[in-house]
Parts: C-alpha cells; sequence; structure tokens
C-alpha cells in the first residue's frame, strides 16, 4: 500500500480507555430496522474520528454535531497517546499565510492588510513556504497590520482558556510595546515587546511580563526564526514558550475578557503604532492550552513541524461534513462526504468492534482518490460489497495516505 501501515507495532484501540478517556457510553442496540447517527457519542467522534452507524430511528444531523475527524498525516493519531491528533482538539482557526491571508476553518476569519503611511506587507519566503513581511518602521502613521475579519468573538476567548502559536523573526525594536498579536488591551490577549526591553516580551495584563524572546536576534531579511506558544488556563494560569522552552508562567488567575475588536496580527487593536516590524508565519489559535509535548511537537529541535502538516497536511482540517444512508430489506448504502485536497489519497477502514488493532479492520480502500476541482470527496460503501454486517453498529474512519 505504500504506507508504513501495518508494520510491528500497529496501533491498538482500546475500546475502554476511549470510553473511559472520553466518556463513550454504552450503544443502545435496537431492533428498528432503519438506522441512526449516535449523537451522544458527538465527544468522541470529534476525538477520535469514528463514526458510528447503529440500529436505531435515522435522524439528520446538525451541523454542530458533523465529526470532524482524523487531522494527522499517520495511523498513530489512534494509538494511546493520540500523538498530534489532539492537536486539532480545540483548533479555533488557523493562517498558513502562504501567500494570503485566507483561515483554514472559517473562510470569514480572512485577514486583510492594513497599511498608513510608507507601512508595507509583502510575502517573502518563511519557515513554512510563505510569510508576511511587516514593515513598520517608518513609526507612527506608517504602520501595516492584518487585520482578522469575521465575528470578532470568535477570538476573544472570554472566560476561558485559550493558546496561540506563531514563528516570527525581529528585524528592529523601533517603538515600546510593538505587538507580535493580540485582540486588545486591559484583560484582553496580546503578546508584545515588554516596553523598551531589547530582548524580552509581555503577555497580557504582564501575566507574565518581560519573559527573553530573542528580540535582539535581528537582521534585516533574517531568516532566524523563533517559535512562540502562549497557554491559557482560564483562571488558572498561563504559560510562555519561546523555541520549545517554557520561559514564563503567571499563576494570577488570568481569564482573557472581550475586548470588542478584531484580532489582529502583528498589531494592537487597543493601541495603534505599534506594529511588528518583521516576519510572522504560522499563526495559530486554540480554546484550550496546549501540552508542553504538544508545544514541542510544532517546535520540532527548530526545524519545525506547520499546523498543517501536524493535522493532516492540508489547510482545510480533514472532516466528515455530510453522510447519507439508504436502508433496504437487505442492504446499507452510505455515502461518507469528507474534506480533501485534489491529488491526495484516503484510505478508509470499517469495523464492528473497536478492541480490535486498524491492522484487524476491514480495509474498504488503500487509495482512495480525492475529486478533482472539489473540495470535498463522497466515499460510498456498500455494506453487502464490502462484507459488513447490517445488524452490528459499525465504525469508519478515514486517513490521508501520506
Amino acid at each position: 500500500m505504500g504506507r508504513e501501515l501495518f508494520g510491528s507495532g500497529a496501533p491498538v484501540i482500546d475500546a475502554e480507555a476511549l470510553q473511559r478517556r472520553y466518556q463513550i457510553p454504552g450503544l443502545v442496540q435496537s431492533s428498528i430496522g432503519s438506522w441512526q447517527l449516535d449523537y451522544s457519542l458527538q465527544e468522541s467522534l470529534i476525538r477520535t474520528g469514528s463514526v458510528s452507524l447503529q440500529p436505531g430511528v435515522f435522524q439528520p444531523m446538525k451541523p454542530k454535531f458533523i465529526p470532524k475527524i482524523l487531522f494527522s498525516s499517520a495511523i498513530s493519531i489512534l494509538s494511546a497517546t493520540f500523538s498530534n491528533a489532539e492537536l486539532a482538539d480545540g483548533l479555533t482557526e488557523y493562517w498558513a499565510l502562504d501567500g494570503d491571508y485566507s483561515a483554514a476553518l472559517d473562510p470569514t476569519h480572512v485577514g486583510t492588510l492594513e497599511t498608513t503611511g510608507t507601512g508595507s506587507g509583502a510575502f517573502v519566503a518563511g519557515k513554512f513556504g510563505d510569510a508576511i513581511d511587516l514593515d513598520n518602521t517608518g513609526g507612527a502613521g506608517n504602520q501595516a497590520i492584518v487585520v482578522i475579519g469575521g465575528d470578532e468573538n470568535d477570538m476573544d476567548f472570554a472566560d476561558g482558556s485559550m493558546s496561540i502559536s506563531a514563528w516570527y523573526t525581529t528585524e528592529s525594536l523601533y517603538t515600546n510595546w510593538q505587538t507580535l498579536a493580540g485582540k486588545g488591551e486591559g484583560d484582553g490577549w496580546r503578546i508584545a515587546r515588554a516596553s523598551n526591553s531589547g530582548t524580552s516580551m509581555t503577555f497580557s495584563s504582564r501575566k507574565p511580563h518581560n519573559f527573553p524572546s530573542a528580540l535582539d536576534d535581528q537582521t534585516a531579511g533574517s531568516d532566524k526564526w523563533h517559535h512562540f506558544v502562549a497557554t491559557v488556563e482560564g483562571g488558572v494560569g498561563t504559560k510562555m514558550y519561546v523555541d520549545g522552552v517554557e520561559v514564563g508562567s503567571d499563576t494570577s488567575g488570568y481569564v482573557p475578557q472581550n475586548r470588542n475588536n478584531p484580532m489582529q496580527i502583528g498589531g494592537n487593536p487597543d493601541a495603534a503604532e505599534r506594529g511588528w516590524n518583521g516576519n510572522i508565519d504560522d499563526v495559530a489559535v486554540w480554546d484550550r492550552a496546549l501540552t508542553p509535548e504538544e508545544v514541542s511537537s510544532i517546535w520540532n529541535d527548530g526545524n519545525g513541524a506547520s499546523i498543517a502538516s501536524l493535522t493532516g497536511g492540508t489547510t482545510t482540517p480533514l472532516q466528515i461534513v455530510d453522510i447519507v444512508h439508504t436502508r433496504t430489506v437487505d442492504n446499507i448504502l452510505v455515502d461518507l462526504t469528507f474534506t480533501s485536497k485534489e491529488g491526495s489519497l484516503y484510505s478508509i477502514f470499517a469495523t464492528n468492534d473497536l478492541s480490535l488493532p486498524l491492522t484487524s479492520w476491514n480495509e474498504l480502500n488503500d487509495g482512495f482518490p480525492a475529486a478533482v476541482e472539489a473540495a470535498t470527496t463522497i466515499f460510498p460503501v456498500n455494506f453487502n460489497d464490502y462484507g459488513l454486517t447490517l445488524d452490528d453498529s459499525q465504525f469508519f474512519v478515514v486517513v490521508k495516505n501520506p
């Protein structure tokens, strides 16, 4: 199959562990002939990428229950640790900044470059693909920032938790508090130079403040990339990471608040004239605190790993977006529609027993091609053709081939 999927040490799906970790309820069997999607499994679907069809009364899926599935380039996401699949958990938005300002999850979150005076922005070679180079050396009245569209409340994480990851270079420090990214002042979140420090940054409300951030590593057009992550566990504490290492923390109980401003990349919406001067690449935000292991996976020993590569290799998350079925007297037909990238191949698996290792699942297809000139692909499942039982629960998994 051209994939290192069925070698030694292939992952085992531990049904008991899944139920314990993701609170999967027991499956309720019924003698009714039609089939339904089990809404009660929603939390597990989001995290494990499995779709359960079971006896019962069929009900169309509501959009908020559409299961997201397998944000990974390798099958290790189904192992006990779930590997990089967890990076997709809580991912709110992602901007690859590869030649445009498009948003990966919600198109309305697209960015717009706004400039004044001599301020400018241009795409240049980035840490991964392209990056945006913001030139704000003209100071006040000469600014360039990227303003995020859509519902501004989406990026507040008000009264909750959050994380932000970004790669950056610093070409000069031309003003105090110049900002890498932000939502506003007060208890709105932001990452900025710590006043007039030549080396350090600060986080919202100085929680924490003055942590080392390599701001003195400057060269015009520099390829001296650094990686920043801020994690906030609302009401508990914050942690700052630079180049994979925790460099600051605060336990005073910071909680993000709504600032009624659009998020800015390279700027602070509550404090104009503080635009970043340097390059920014691969920005992502989550509605939870990343773990140290997840931060380390992005830093990747300095080589870096883009959020796209860690969540499936596409800028559109791999997810099932529609499921249509037809039940006859002696067969079941299902169409699984999933997001896809033209030119990619996908493998589809099925089982009625989550305790089995994936090597023992029914491999329905080991190289199903993505649809041409389309953002989604439909995979048809004929239960009789694939030898799937009609009276048991069936679980389906889609994997993007490397």
